[in-house]
């Protein structure tokens, strides 16, 4: 039996903790400051032109940055050229984190799947670290479920994808958006797997739903944590 106790045992934060202002969401000043009040970070994973695996989450640099630009097209020279503070290399991050804290990768990506799954597992196959993998996408799953097998895996669950899980199971945990569901179909599910929420944006939704799921994926965890 995979142990998933570490996915369960403290408040995950989103991203790293950040503002957005003057530290940036999947950066790794949001993940020291993660590491300094010791929560699990959940994190984004992509690949770009050149092959390279940045922690970025969006498709486009329009939200963060107001660059109209796709960044899987792009090599990382020139990522970092137009990009106004430093992504970082998903390497570089496992080398600072080092095992601290343990981590909720999530692989997104548009094209090239299986070249990303191959390289992000061939850097974590020689971490020394707790983490699991989680996508939204049932066939990163597969790929994992066959060649990575002793990985812990999650099925991320959004609006667009919930009836897909029919057709694949063979994943360890599930990540569903705190929307989806009611409190009895939360209830039932959790009998079988363990049940992550995400994302808890304020202080009254994770007290709507701590005692919900088996864990929170959280924003401003701090803030949460303060109560």
């Amino acid at each position: 039996m995979k142990d998933l106790s570490f996915l369960k045992n403290k408040l995950i934060a989103h991203r790293g903790i950040f503002d957005n202002k003057i530290v940036f969401e999947n950066t790794m000043l949001a993940y020291k400051n993660a590491i300094k009040y010791g929560y699990p970070i959940e994190m984004d994973v992509r690949m770009l032109k050149d092959g390279t695996i940045v922690c970025f989450h969006d498709e486009t640099l329009d939200r963060l940055q107001h660059i109209d630009s796709n960044v899987e097209n792009m090599t990382y020279e020139e990522l970092s050229f137009i990009s106004k503070y430093e992504i970082p290399l998903f390497e570089d991050v496992l080398k600072v984190i080092n095992g601290s804290v343990p981590l909720l990768i999530e692989l997104k990506s548009l094209t090239r799947k299986k070249m990303l799954e191959t390289k992000v597992a061939e850097l974590l196959d020689n971490y020394d670290g707790l983490f699991a993998i989680q996508s939204f996408n049932i066939s990163t799953l597969k790929w994992f479920y066959k060649n990575r097998p002793k990985y812990i895996t999650g099925y991320l669950v959004c609006k667009k994808n919930f009836k897909k899980d029919y057709f694949f199971k063979k994943y360890d945990f599930i990540t569903i958006n705190i929307l989806i569901y009611n409190d009895k179909k939360i209830k039932k599910m959790r009998e079988n797997k363990t049940i992550i929420g995400y994302k808890i944006t304020s202080i009254n939704e994770y007290e709507k739903t701590v005692n919900l799921y088996d864990n929170l994926i959280c924003d401003d965890i701090l803030e949460i944590k303060s109560l």
